[in-house]
């Protein structure tokens, strides 16, 4: 069986007649494109339809990596807005924390303080004093905070606590020698004739050689002569124990106390005596009243110290007091 092919040469005349008298168009067609123009169309139709195809598979593939996308970039916009969360609430933990770290710093400035006040009351040397501002006051304008403050504040507050880990280590056996050292301290003020025996503490004649006020002669005053009122209370100068009470001439009413150490202490001119001999007696007791019984110009409290037998002055032992109680000391008129 033959096939039949069509000859390259042979054309296919095509006649257009249009209506009224417009003259006729004619078309020359080859046979062979012709026949081939189909297959074109076909071939034409098919690319075109696989194009569309593959646009369009395209375009949902497309869709689906843009809706993707946009979940991921909302997924990712909302895990970075909780990060700047988490790093604001950072740097405000940071902030109050670098501020906590200065107020503890603060807190063992006033204990240093409050240690060198304790040192200071009771007589004890002192290492140092620290300074501290009362000043509450806060202010100035706000800036926003930045990166490299953020890196210096933590180093700065790890700096801070990791000296004050050491300082309240040194503070802590520091405070526990002083608190040793003022309880011992105490202990040989309460047995030392450190307290003033009177409320007023205004000298009126001192130990030493004085003119005597009866007979205006140069003499010995063995004791210190405080001012006072008739009735006032007199007081213990030290723990110790009542060793004689009485009545004699100069003297006029008197106590005498036997401390610690070899110390005696000695009150003269009562209007009236308490203390009994015997007694217990704790540095602040009332032992008498300020009078002016026996070689006395007038009312006031003749008080002596002895050490292992021989009169001192007393003023030394009465500044070794706690602080506060130190003499307003004048000079007037010997009272006897």
């Amino acid at each position: 069986m033959k096939k039949s092919v069509v000859p390259r040469n042979k054309h296919f005349t095509f006649l257009v007649l249009p209506d009224g008298a417009s003259p006729v168009l004619r078309f020359r067609v080859n046979a062979y494109l012709l026949v081939m123009l189909p297959i074109i169309i076909v071939l034409l139709i098919a690319i075109a339809s696989t194009l569309y195809l593959l646009h369009d598979r395209a375009r949902g593939q497309l869709d689906q990596l843009h809706s993707k996308l946009t979940s991921t970039n909302e997924a990712y916009t909302l895990q970075l807005a909780k990060k700047e969360g988490t790093i604001k609430q950072l740097q405000g933990e940071l902030a109050q924390l670098a501020q906590q770290a200065e107020s503890v710093e603060v807190r063992v400035e006033e204990l240093n303080k409050l240690e060198s006040d304790v040192k200071s009351l009771v007589g004890l040397p002192q290492e140092n004093d620290a300074a501290k501002s009362d000043d509450n006051g806060v202010g100035g304008e706000f800036v926003e905070i930045k990166e490299d403050d953020i890196v210096g504040l933590a180093h700065n507050t790890e700096m801070i606590f990791n000296s004050l880990g050491d300082e309240i280590t040194d503070l802590k056996e520091r405070l526990s020698s002083t608190r040793e050292q003022a309880q011992k301290r105490l202990q040989t003020l309460r047995v030392t004739p450190t307290y003033w025996p009177t409320q007023s503490q205004r000298i009126t004649s001192f130990f030493g050689v004085r003119m005597d006020p009866f007979s205006g002669e140069a003499g010995v005053h063995k004791g210190i002569d405080i001012a006072g009122h008739r009735g006032d209370s007199v007081f213990a100068a030290a723990d110790g124990r009542v060793v004689d009470t009485g009545t004699m001439t100069e003297r006029g009413n008197y106590v005498t106390i036997t401390h610690a150490m070899g110390l005696t202490t000695r009150y003269f001119h009562l209007s009236k005596i308490i203390a009994h001999t015997g007694d217990r007696v704790q540095q602040g007791d009332v032992i008498g009243e300020i009078g002016s019984t026996g070689r006395s110009t007038g009312p006031h409290l003749h008080f002596e110290v002895v050490k292992h037998g021989v009169s001192v002055d007393p003023r030394p032992y009465l500044k070794m007091a706690i602080k506060g109680s130190s003499a307003n000391v004048q000079v007037e008129k010997g009272q006897g």
